[in-house]
């Protein structure tokens, strides 16, 4: 049988916790400029500031270099801006994301695990229509890609894997590759609902087309290097202006050096193919321009001024009319 305390005990007990409860408040200071914050349990936020910060800069470099590489393949402008980096769980991703899209899979060895890549369709089909040839049109409503379509999605995407080996290389030495490529956000799963991930959100500019790219990594992922990104970003450091107007400068002075091929285009003309394969010596093939009109002067294979076609001593030359804004 347990034993009964007396009416003694208990009163001394009550004592004994009513002045320890008067001791700890007493001990317990309460400061009055004290700031609270909300914290949701169900959203840790695991990356520190440090390691965002060095996310950011190694991201904000994957941009740079899609910026440099794509437009020679695409043929026009290409400006990719980072908009966003946040934490999020990987349901929360899955769900914002609208059906159809462009979803790829990447194998991120040697690190543990897999990454997403996922281009909407805004962006996807302007750089179709314009590998394809054509201006960087966009669709009324998205659809599915076709295995034409695909394939080319999957080629835009090495490159941009290409860009973030670079762009990370001072870090790690990355072993890109494609595993899975989808149109369904719900069938890619390659982590729990629940697990946390780094979400990099990019708006991409192609021409006039304006379209957004997210790329979400799970912090599973991540975690090996996590410390070597925040040293990282704690050893960076900002050029003061002097040494940014130097720089600035100095990159200047190289890109004006740099040569670029120019070419002055007299007209087009679309013909058939049979009409082509027809052709013999002596045929005129009209062209779409008229001897009056300017016409068009590339330079590096984009258009950048009208002109006049003319002589210059006994060399062929032309006399610019217009700029041709992009």
């Amino acid at each position: 049988m347990a034993d009964i305390l007396s009416q003694d005990e208990v009163d001394l007990l009550l004592s004994a916790v009513t002045e320890g409860e008067e001791v700890a408040e007493a001990a317990t200071p309460q400061p009055a400029d004290m700031q609270l914050t909300a914290y949701d349990f169900r959203r840790p936020e695991r990356v520190s500031k440090e390691q965002l910060k060095g996310l950011q800069s190694l991201f904000d470099a994957f941009a740079r270099e899609v910026s440099i590489l794509f437009p020679p393949f695409l043929r026009t402008v290409v400006r990719l801006d980072l908009t966003s980096l946040d934490q999020l769980t990987y349901d929360e991703f899955i769900l914002s994301v609208s059906r159809p899209t462009s979803l790829t899979v990447i194998n991120m060895a040697p690190l543990d695990g897999n990454a997403v890549i996922e281009m909407s369709p805004s962006m996807v089909f302007p750089i179709v229509d314009r590998v394809l040839g054509g201006k960087g049109a966009t669709l009324p409503e998205p659809r599915e890609l076709t295995e034409i379509e695909d394939r080319i999605i999957q080629r835009i995407v090495m490159m941009m894997l290409d860009c973030l080996k670079r762009s990370w290389d001072q870090l790690i030495e990355f072993d890109l590759s494609i595993t899975q490529t989808e149109s369904d956000p719900l069938i890619v799963q390659i982590v729990a609902g629940s697990e946390m991930v780094v979400l990099v959100g990019y708006e991409i500019h192609v021409g006039e087309t304006v379209g957004t790219m997210n790329v979400c990594i799970p912090l599973l992922v991540l975690n090996p290097i996590l410390d070597q990104i925040s040293q990282q970003a704690h050893f960076m450091r900002r050029l003061s202006p002097e040494q940014s107007s130097l720089t600035r400068s100095i990159i200047e002075g190289i890109v004006r050096q740099a040569v670029s091929p120019v070419d002055a285009v007299l007209g087009q003309a679309r013909l058939k193919l049979s009409d082509v394969a027809r052709l013999q010596v002596g045929d005129v093939v009209q062209l779409n321009t008229t001897p009056k009109e300017p016409i068009l002067l590339q330079a590096g294979g984009c258009p950048a001024f009208r002109v006049r076609p003319g002589r210059r001593g006994e060399q062929s030359a032309v006399q610019v009319v217009s700029l041709i804004r992009q």
